[in-house]
């Protein structure tokens, strides 16, 4: 087993090195500048860490063996029309709009002159030069969140091809948010990209991030490696979505490390629906006083997908509250995962942290793993867990009969409203409206 893991592993360093070694040569004169730098320490560290094995306890559910056994392309620009982008929008929510076609950014289909006031983007590479940006990007790049032997960050920061700072304004409420459109238009090659955001939001503030996934081709096969890492200052608010929608081929590895400081709010909000093998890795940890910590998590799982979802979250100090809520539906030969680990340190007191995750499993050969963990070391804290997995209800099945639904359209009915207790959650009615759309639309091609 060993012998094979690391043969795999050295096939892929092979290819990685190979395609680092071309970006490096392609520098023309740019290898002084700080992203060439950040670039080379993350491919330096890359170089000497083993990928996850399911020997790993974190990565235990999920093989990436598949995965990463692919010598991978960089993507190249696509001729999509604005039509064919406009689809993939959610119909009446304004927003900025930043489209990453096939990993490459795509300005004539962004909407980059519509930054609101008090929201400020610029690229990584930019930011490097700004000294006090620098500093914060490298704390944050220093936190290592809460999943042990996790490679896949050091390659994202080693590959990234658009990586994207977000800063608000002190005192702050912006309506507005920023949409990443991120779709794959390519079958004939197998390709990856690096999606990468630092978002800071400064004392006071309040603004949301979207980032959505789709393909135009649900055939495509391709990796998506992503890293998100978010620092909330005193006092503010970060709205923060990831809503997946690739091809039933696709892979997706999602990296969300958050830090929290006094009183303010962190608020993850996520979606699968589609990709073959899915992992989302998401980490939280308090740093001062009064925090508040959610994460809303839905996933539909058919034929053979694979979503595992990871999240950690650290109290570290007293007074802090956090609540999670996921919910999935299973069927076919899908399989789900939730790991879910609280950490109540010993000075924590007076911490109220909730963990809930149900799930529907609807056929023999559906498989939900679920591990919902409460580490606590302090004593005046109120903490409660809990993993349900059951089926649909046949009484509630024969009520929607009897008042004129077929047999599938009660089950449907169900199914989306099992869901929607999550996704209902969301802030912005456009987003809801298409999530839930797009599972009715997923549970009628069964």
């Amino acid at each position: 087993m060993s012998i094979i893991s690391k043969d795999r592993d050295s096939n892929t360093k092979e290819w990685i090195k190979t395609l680092f070694q071309a970006y490096e040569a392609g520098l023309n004169g740019q290898s002084n500048q700080p992203i060439a730098a950040f670039k080379k320490s993350a491919f330096d560290q890359l170089m000497t860490e083993d990928f996850p094995t399911r020997r790993d306890e974190d990565w235990k559910y999920t093989n990436v063996a598949p995965i990463i056994k692919e010598a991978y392309k960089f993507g190249s620009p696509s001729d999509l029309s604005q039509n064919e982008f406009d689809q993939f929008l959610f119909e009446g929510l304004d927003a900025v709009i930043v489209a990453i076609v096939n990993g490459v950014l795509d300005e004539g289909l962004s909407k980059l002159d519509k930054m609101p006031s008090g929201l400020n983007m610029m690229t990584v590479a930019d930011a490097l030069k700004n000294e006090a940006i620098s500093a914060k990007i490298q704390n944050l790049i220093d936190q290592k969140g809460g999943t042990d032997k996790n490679a896949f960050l050091r390659m994202n920061r080693a590959f990234a091809q658009h990586g994207y700072v977000i800063i608000s304004d002190k005192n702050v409420q912006v309506e507005k948010p920023i949409h990443f459109v991120h779709i794959n238009t390519r079958t004939e090659e197998t390709y990856f990209s690096h999606p990468q955001m630092f978002i800071i939001g400064s004392t006071s503030s309040e603004f949301s991030v979207i980032e959505s996934y789709h393909s135009t081709n649900n055939e495509a096969k391709y990796f998506t490696n992503t890293a998100n890492y978010i620092q909330v200052e005193d006092n503010a608010h970060v709205h923060h979505y990831r809503l997946q929608f690739e091809s039933k081929n696709a892979y997706q590895i999602t990296n969300s490390i958050a830090i929290q400081s006094r009183d303010s709010i962190y608020s993850n909000y996520s979606v699968d629906l589609g990709g073959r093998i899915v992992r989302n890795n998401i980490s939280t940890e308090h740093m001062g006083p009064g925090v508040n910590t959610y994460y809303y998590g839905a996933y539909l799982g058919l034929d053979n997908q694979h979503i595992d979802n990871q999240t950690f979250i650290d109290h570290a100090v007293p007074h802090c509250e956090s609540n999670e809520m996921y919910k999935g539906v299973l069927s076919d030969k899908a399989r789900g995962v939730f790991n879910g680990k609280v950490l109540v340190r010993q000075d924590a007191q007076k911490t109220n942290a909730y963990q809930q995750n149900a799930s529907l499993v609807l056929s023999d050969t559906a498989i939900m793993d679920a591990k919902p963990q409460l580490e606590i070391y302090a004593d005046d804290v109120k903490c409660s867990h809990g993993a349900t997995i059951g089926q649909l209800d046949q009484e509630s099945i024969f009520y929607l009969k009897s008042r004129g639904l077929s047999d599938e359209g009660a089950k449907t009915l169900l199914q989306k409203a099992f869901i929607g207790e999550v996704v209902l959650k969301f802030k912005f009615q456009p987003i809801i409206d298409k999530v839930l759309s797009m599972v009715v639309t997923k549970l009628s091609k069964k």
